[in-house]
């Protein structure tokens, strides 16, 4: 097969696959369509890689084709705004469609060649589409199966549910492989569409107004999305995204970058749009895994890194779109302190981290970037695996209150395993998140921009607020009653262990193999703008500013756990109870007898901080700093 036809499977065959979705009331059949989306979709994406960078054209009839689909979900939003009686769907909506009515009356012969661009940035996001993506449909095969049964319902809505899960992988693989903006606006919308829906699915009234909330943030992106269009036309003659890269720096092109900036940061959920992906966290977990921690929000940033190279033209522009990212990281990594729901944490986390990446991407520098590319493909798979972790645990226990997740360890050994290897590829070593948040203190450490020493500030304080949050969770789960138990074998049905151990494998493995993602791929994708001096000495990472050994952190890492192993089967796999301070009472094996004779109980507590760092006293604030900081993006235009 050439490679021209792989391009366009991606974004076909899943929109085949979702339809046959569509009508799987059969269990059989169900599984048979998802796991025929994950098989198909990781060799077609491992074949493109195969291929490397090329360019595809399709003919005006394909273009005619993407402008009725696109009007029909306007429309279909705007029918949304009036039953929903919502006046700010209506008007965002009412934005589009008008402008775009005049757009195609003055341009209906504008044709973009080439359409697709296949390069190693859109090979990478395909690679995390495709595995990623399709590992948590997956998953949801048996948590959605879970969740119906606790939900009582009398006839399953898995049919509906699968078919937005994988229509949305076909959209993300249109957004990343789009060259026509106007293409790539649409499948940008058809992201929108399926997030709303899936917010939405449980259909209370809680998850209606949640994906309201979605809806009209990412209309708001729409609508930038059609002023920089009409920039692109009349002003750069051009709707050709590389083009308008490669072209002169002017106010029109800062206008047209920082037009879609603002269409990414609505995507991403940063400051002030990061609402919307916490109120989206009521939706069912695979939907959190899927469109709101490794793929979705991956959109915003992955246009942010499109766009970088036409960013490091104007370094005013630049710099604030970083600045929007800084304020993002750094807040809701001190936010995620005071959580105490899990999803709530994974959220705050996620928008955290893209945070990050974005304000690598807006330092722009080659490390930055190189940076940001590590942590884009190191957080899919991380935030991910912790979703699906989470939502195991939630389908056991019926809580996402943290608190009531004490001594997880030695009721659910499996599964808070994978939730703990997790937690530890978000910041320990040797994992992959690490090298990346290394590398991008690093760089914007040796970055020439006059503003590197407060960026270094917020990277190291924001990575301890992460520390933080990471490690307190984790001690809760391991805290255990002072009881002599014996950890009991769990057993997880096969969609669960093919997602999270699948998951589970790709993270250590690249983690390792981090020397060989750099050169594969993220070297690549910025070579063709961007000049990188660094060596892979026996796979380990060296540049100009410092040393990521891989291999010897590898190699300690094992030999912790051989030893830890080693004293388990010591005990035979008895679990000790931990001293207490005093005695343990033997009627009571929740109490303890201190030096003063005196019964204690048992208890765990934990920090939030909530006085201090809670939301209601913090939002505001925050949400006040992000619209001036939007201000400043736009600002940095003129």
């Amino acid at each position: 097969m050439s490679a021209q036809p792989l391009a366009t499977s991606l974004i076909v065959l899943p929109v085949i696959l979702a339809i046959i979705s569509a009508f799987s009331y059969n269990k059989a059949l169900r599984y048979a369509v998802v796991y025929s989306t994950f098989i198909l979709l990781t060799l077609i994406s491992a074949w493109l890689l195969t291929y490397g960078p090329f360019t595809l054209t399709y003919p005006p009839s394909a273009d005619l084709l993407v402008t009725i689909l696109d009007f029909l979900l306007l429309f279909y939003f705007l029918y949304i705004g009036f039953i929903r009686k919502h006046v700010l769907v209506i008007l965002l909506t009412l934005l589009q469609i008008a402008p775009l009515a005049y757009f195609e009356a003055i341009a209906h012969e504008i044709h973009v060649s080439p359409t697709i661009i296949v390069d190693y940035l859109s090979i990478t996001m395909c690679l995390i589409i495709c595995v990623i993506g399709s590992l948590i449909c997956v998953y949801a095969l048996s948590y959605m199966e879970e969740h119906e049964e606790h939900l009582h319902l009398k006839k399953t809505r898995q049919p509906r549910f699968f078919f937005y899960m994988i229509l949305f992988l076909g959209a993300m693989n249109g957004v990343v492989l789009s060259n026509n903006v106007y293409w790539l606006y649409f499948f940008w919308e058809v992201t929108t569409l399926c997030c709303y829906q899936l917010i939405r699915h449980d259909e209370t009234e809680q998850a209606e107004k949640n994906a309201l909330l979605a809806l009209w943030m990412g209309l708001i992106g729409g609508v930038a999305f059609v002023v920089a269009m009409f920039v692109g036309l009349l002003e750069l003659n051009t709707l050709a995204i590389f083009d308008i890269l490669r072209a002169h720096p002017s106010i029109f092109s800062a206008l047209f970058l920082a037009l879609l900036s603002l269409a990414a940061f609505t995507k991403s959920a940063q400051v002030p749009f990061h609402s919307w992906l916490l109120g989206a966290m009521i939706a069912p977990t695979p939907v959190s895994a899927l469109l709101h921690s490794s793929t979705m929000v991956k959109a915003g940033v992955y246009l942010i890194l499109r766009i970088a190279p036409g960013l490091r033209l104007l370094t005013p522009l630049s710099y604030a779109v970083a600045s929007v990212g800084a304020l993002s990281f750094l807040t809701t990594s001190i936010l995620a302190i005071s959580q105490r729901e899990s999803k709530r944490i994974l959220a705050y986390s996620t928008i955290g981290n893209l945070g990050l990446i974005i304000l690598c991407a807006g330092i722009n520098t080659p490390l930055t970037l190189l940076a940001a590319m590590l942590l884009l493909v190191f957080h899919a798979m991380s935030k991910g695996l912790l979703f699906l972790g989470a939502g195991i645990v939630e389908n056991r226990v019926l809580t996402r209150n943290i608190e009531d997740w004490e001594g997880l360890l030695m009721k659910y050994p499996l599964t808070t395993t994978i939730m703990l290897i997790g937690m530890a590829m978000m910041f320990l070593p040797p994992f992959g998140m690490l090298l990346g948040k290394w590398l991008a203190i690093e760089a914007v450490a040796s970055s020439p921009i006059s503003a590197a020493i407060s960026f270094v500030i917020i990277l190291v304080i924001g990575g301890a607020a992460t520390t933080l949050f990471w490690s307190k969770w984790m001690a809760h789960m391991l805290c255990h009653p002072p009881t002599l138990k014996q950890l009991k074998v769990e057993k997880l049905p096969i969609p669960y262990i093919v997602s999270t151990f699948s998951i589970t494998a790709l993270d250590i493995i690249f983690s390792a193999l981090a020397a060989i993602i750099v050169a594969a791929l993220a070297l690549p994708a910025l070579k063709p703008w961007y000049s990188i001096g660094l060596s892979l000495p026996l796979l380990n990472i060296l540049l100009s500013v410092g040393s990521f050994v891989t291999w010897p952190l590898m190699a300690a890492l094992a030999l912790v756990l051989i030893i830890a192993w080693a004293i388990a089967k010591s005990k035979k796999g008895i679990v000790a109870p931990p001293y207490l301070c005093g005695e343990h009472i033997e009627q009571d094996p929740y109490s303890f007898t201190t030096t003063a004779d005196k019964p204690i109980r048992f208890d765990v507590a934990n920090i939030f901080f909530d006085k201090s760092l809670g939301e209601p006293r913090l939002n505001k604030i925050i949400t006040a700093i992000g619209v001036l900081l939007l201000i400043l993006v736009f600002s940095a235009v003129v």
